[in-house]
């Protein structure tokens, strides 16, 4: 198959994260997936979004109702009935249009498997494992194999492509650059890099040098290994023969493929981990875990072996003959000596928990190994690293402190859940209200996972869940519950019914209701005082910090996560026991400087960057200013001359006038001149006049070269429309201009290119420009002859403006990132790479500049898969809450690239403690209380208070006199202010209206109040936590609304 075979709208954020390379790769694979209990269904859902050409399904064990606990595609009509492989079937073939959906019946023959990439196989015994692995490593080329099993709180993953696999990237991420600074010549070399910029290079890292002068012999784009000195500065080979070296170079990070030896399965059992490794510790509390796992797992197999069946739940027999045959078989690796594994002494209670759950199959494990096994699959196309080999991880923090006495089966679909927790901790899951905020990919993981697990699925249960967006091509790549049908749908509508279409007993409310200040009077006071938990599906940090400011306002846990293509986040915020999502923030993202942007770009991103600003301006700002221009000329004249420089007015005044007069001229030929004369503009004329103001020879004050560092010398470019990316940036500028002018497109190439070539393009005349050369410099940038043109125009429009009265407006742009065929992305990406041809910067590929100008966050569906697994663990905690220590709840960081996974105990909240000396305020500073957090309050119930019975009760109550009281912006009360006096006697609630000018809702019943206040015995300046000022009666939730009512809701919601 070809690139151009890929659907790049349906995988555009799956190629940002893998790449094109990758999907090709991707597309021609065909994998076997063998076992469909929830663990196997999880992982073909997974692979089949990511897009290989077939899978085939094999499962030949009859449905039975157990499996509805994890497997989200099978029905109650079918179990007993069909087997769990033809009962997906028809779901998973409607994942992806792409790929072949099949099932194989019957034994796994080596005829079956000579046809495949990858084969997976869960719920399979030992005996066939070792027999399919060889099977597997013999084939020419070996099909990859890994092993995986789900055996309830635990669970392994093995994996094995062969003794030779070759991994082209192990990481994935972009390769970085950066500027020479230096090289010298010794053994080794050091190469010192420009000082603007850490190089962020690591160890072991490989490099290619270009443009590097005088010492020419790094020109050779051999790739050279590195060693890290410090954050400027690391060493390459022996460059004492070389060169001297005289200036400039760029150094960049290159992927250079590396060898993977595996060992077989059989070996894998006896030695797990490879010299110079150790296994994962995925749990930074269970050093040594993955060890014991290794002997438990391994009993538990070899007891099926032996019994024909695995242990039944919560059977004590079964589970003591698991502890001695793993102890059996570490005294047996004791034996071999080195060569094997072995442990100093078995952990009975770990093989007793793998044991006592083997057979059970919960939704939180499933999600999260399917997510992991459905990457590693993604990995045998050569990106990324494998694992290597096996994974072991635990859930074991679920098990209950006791066992329950309500534990056997019940003959329904949470009978698995039911063994592990008991019937009356089921029915706490089933009762919990939620509110999931978000129904994109990671919400609509949690609807499946909520579902699974019966969560709110009880009488008195609930999830709210709550979207604004609609449904898009590129979401079909990884938010499972939509189809193609579902196109421009509400994402929370579609999103709840398919998850109640799982479980019926699932009580769901979906609004397309924006979560924010605004919208406090639909999740009012006592929407969030009747909430169990919040479940955050967000994309972007502003809504995460109102979600985490509600739930801290009103104490409730917030479960929060998050996904950067392979990577993954999990928060999990307790009331009182841990820090808020808002004590920590990630720091800011780099800025471009201005000036690096307007003048001297040094990287592809720069000039993406540069591209889109331009495509803002002429296409977006420009119409804008014309129609404010059309509205009201004298007001819009009188104006201009106070914003930006004679240089900027000129231009947009010219741009205005030309719009004007082509707008009825109707002729496509003059939208392709304007597309020209741009060119000639931005990519021939600017780039004389910076070289005419700056020449090549130019130095600075202190004699040093301008043009050196990472101010690049440019290049002018003559427009040529034989040249393929020149006449890109002709058709996409002159459509989107004819659009702005309200005329039909042009799409022939060879039309528009004659009519290119048509133009006739004046000689470039040099100004007197003033320009900056960094973003200290307080030069005004632009010509001196312009003020007077500047004046001289505005006299013509003032004229002409009559004229234009009967004018129709214009018609702006509005960015759509996710379109190939409006030019949008086309502009940007010609553009980007003309200016980067300018200043010899690499250029980059149109899903790059698309990615990049769109700020796409790359996302894959096994990364989302994987995360929602390990947040509906911590749900499930949350439901058990009254056995719990916050030591059993886990924040995690996982990296699917790599693989990493990092499991951590929650932090503390941060403390507020008095000091003795606060460099602020410049003196001693009391808490009180001493070492309060953001979780903690002072409740103040004034029901109608005045602002001075509020001031006395914390006088009385608090032993504070307030000095400053606001809600949010707004200052209700100053005692420095003899005005304010007056509003002592004054409701504190009419004073928050008066002063916000809006109108509290009759929903609301409380206030967030700040208060800055002082010691009445000594003056010492005193912080106190939020003030929660209740001044009416809390009303009564509403009624729960089910998901078929839920669309006049919302409607009346959003119009409301």
């Amino acid at each position: 198959m070809t690139e151009q075979k890929i659907d790049t709208d349906l995988y555009s954020r799956q190629i940002g994260t893998f790449g094109m390379e990758t999907m090709g790769k991707l597309i021609q694979m065909k994998v076997l997936i063998s076992g469909l209990r929830g663990l196997g269904v999880e992982t073909a859902k997974n692979l089949i979004l990511a897009g290989p050409a077939a899978v085939i399904l094999h499962d030949d064990a009859v449905a039975e109702m157990r499996d509805l606990g994890a497997n989200f595609y099978i029905t109650e009509q079918d179990v007993g009935k069909r087997t769990r492989a033809q009962a997906c079937l028809e779901q998973l073939s409607q994942l992806n249009q792409y790929v072949n959906v099949s099932v194989h019946s019957g034994p796994i023959t080596e005829e079956l498997l000579a046809g495949l990439s990858v084969a997976v196989f869960t719920e399979t015994s030992q005996a066939d494992l070792l027999r399919l692995n060889e099977a597997c490593r013999t084939r020419s080329p070996p099909v990859g194999f890994i092993a995986a099993d789900c055996f309830g709180l635990a669970s392994s993953v093995f994996v094995d492509y062969g003794d030779a696999f070759t991994c082209r990237d192990k990481d994935g991420e972009e390769p970085r650059s950066a500027i020479v600074a230096g090289v010298t010549q010794e053994s080794p070399g050091t190469v010192h890099t420009h000082e603007g910029k850490r190089h962020g290079f690591q160890d072991g890292d490989w490099v290619i040098f270009r443009e590097v002068q005088g010492m020419t012999q790094l020109n050779d784009a051999k790739p050279r290994q590195i060693k890290v000195t410090g954050p400027f500065s690391f060493t390459i080979e022996d460059t004492s023969a070389y060169s001297a070296y005289v200036c400039e170079g760029i150094v960049s990070q290159t992927k250079v493929p590396e060898k993977v030896k595996f060992n077989s399965y059989r070996s894998s059992l006896v030695m797990p981990k490879h010299e110079g490794e150790e296994m994962h510790v995925p749990d930074l509390a269970k050093f040594g875990r993955s060890e014991q796992l290794h002997f438990a797992i391994q009993a538990v197999l070899a007891y099926r072996e032996k019994a024909g069946q695995l242990p039944a739940a919560r059977d004590s027999a079964a589970a003591d003959d698991c502890v001695n045959l793993a102890k059996e078989l570490n005294e047996a690796r004791k034996k071999e000596g080195d060569t094997a594994l072995s442990v100093e002494e078995v952990e009975e209670d770990v093989v007793r928990k793998v044991a006592m759950f083997s057979r059970c199959m919960i939704s939180p494990m499933a999600a999260f190994l399917g997510g992991v096994v459905a990457q590693e699959v993604v990995k045998f196309t050569g990106k990324y690293t494998p694992l290597h080999q096996f994974l072991y991880f635990d859930m074991f923090e679920l098990c209950p402190a006791a066992d329950p006495s309500d534990c056997k089966p019940l003959g329904t679909r949470y009978d698995d859940q039911i063994a592990i927790f008991g019937a009356a901790k089921q029915k706490a899951i089933a009762d919990m209200k939620l509110f999931l905020v978000g129904a994109g990919a990671l919400g609509c993981e949690f609807l499946k996972s909520f579902a699974m697990m019966g969560a709110s699925c009880g009488s008195s249960g609930k999830v709210t869940v709550t979207d604004m967006d609609r449904i898009e091509p590129s979401n079909l790549n990884r938010q499972f519950l939509f189809r193609q049908s579902d196109m421009k749908q509400p994402k929370s509508l579609v999103a709840a019914r398919v998850a109640k279409g799982m479980n019926q007993g699932l009580n769901v409310h979906a609004t397309e209701v924006r979560v924010g200040t605004d919208t406090e009077n639909v999740f009012d006071d006592a929407f969030w005082d009747s909430l169990d938990c919040v479940v955050n599906a967000l994309d972007n940090i502003q809504a995460r910090m109102y979600v985490d400011s509600q739930c801290v306002w009103f104490g409730k846990p917030l479960l929060e996560s998050g996904t950067l293509g392979t990577k993954a986040n999990v928060q999990v915020i307790l009331p009182k026991l841990t820090q808020s999502y808002g004590d920590s923030q990630d720091p800011p993202e780099e800025s471009i400087p201005l000036c690096t942007l307007k003048h001297f770009p040094h990287a592809i991103e720069h000039t993406i960057e540069w591209a889109r600003d331009a495509f803002e301006q002429l296409f977006v700002e420009g119409p804008r200013e014309g129609n404010n221009f059309l509205t009201d000329a004298t007001a819009y004249l009188a104006k201009l001359p106070t914003e930006g420089t004679g240089t900027s007015q000129l231009a947009r005044l010219n741009s205005i006038k030309k719009m004007l007069e082509q707008r009825g001229a109707g002729a496509f030929e003059a939208c392709v001149e304007y597309a020209v004369l741009e060119f000639q503009d931005k990519f021939y004329d600017s780039i004389c006049q910076l070289l005419h103001t700056f020449p090549l020879d130019h130095v600075t004050s202190d004699g040093t070269k301008f043009w050196s560092g990472p101010k690049r010398p440019p290049a002018p470019i003559k427009f040529d429309a034989n040249d393929e990316t020149h006449l890109d940036f002709v058709v996409a500028a002159a459509n989107l201009y004819a659009a702005n002018l309200g005329m039909p497109e042009n799409r022939d190439k060879a039309a528009i290119a004659r009519m290119a070539a048509a133009v006739k393009l004046t000689e470039f005349q040099p100004k007197d420009m003033k320009i900056k050369v960094d973003d200290k410099d307080t030069t005004r940038e632009g010509c001196m002859d312009d003020d007077a043109a500047v004046r001289q125009m505005i006299a013509t429009m003032s004229e002409l403006s009559k004229s234009y009265q009967t004018a129709k407006p214009l018609e702006p742009a509005e960015f759509e990132k996710d379109d190939d065929n409006n030019f949008h992305v086309a502009f940007i990406a010609a553009t980007a790479n003309l200016r980067a041809r300018n200043y010899k910067i690499p250029e980059a590929d149109f899903h790059k500049v698309k990615m990049t100008a769109g700020k796409i966050i790359p996302a894959i569906a096994t990364t989302t898969a994987m995360v929602t697994g390990l947040v509906s663990a911590e749900l499930l905690k949350l439901a058990t809450m009254d056995t719990r220590k916050v030591e059993d709840f886990k924040n995690g960081f996982v990296n699917l690239a790599l693989p990493l996974w990092l499991l951590s105990e929650p932090l503390p909240p941060l403390k507020t403690t008095s000091k003795e000396h606060d460099p602020i305020i410049m003196g001693p500073v009391r808490a009180k209380p001493d070492g309060f957090t953001t979780w903690d309050k002072v409740d103040v119930k004034l029901i109608d208070g005045t602002l001075k019975q509020f001031v006395d009760y914390l006088m009385d109550e608090v032993g504070i006199e307030v000095m400053i009281m606001s809600a949010g912006n707004a200052c209700l009360y100053n005692a420095y202010l003899p005005a304010h006096k007056k509003r002592l006697n004054e409701k504190v609630t009419k004073i928050w209206e008066d002063v916000t000018k809006q109108q509290l809702s009759p929903k609301r019943s409380y206030l967030c109040i700040e208060v800055s206040a002082s010691d009445p015995d000594d003056g010492v300046d005193v912080m106190i936590p939020s003030v929660k000022f209740q001044f009416r009666e809390t009303p009564a939730p509403a009624p729960p609304v089910s998901v078929e009512a839920a669309s006049d809701q919302t409607s009346a919601c959003c119009h409301g």
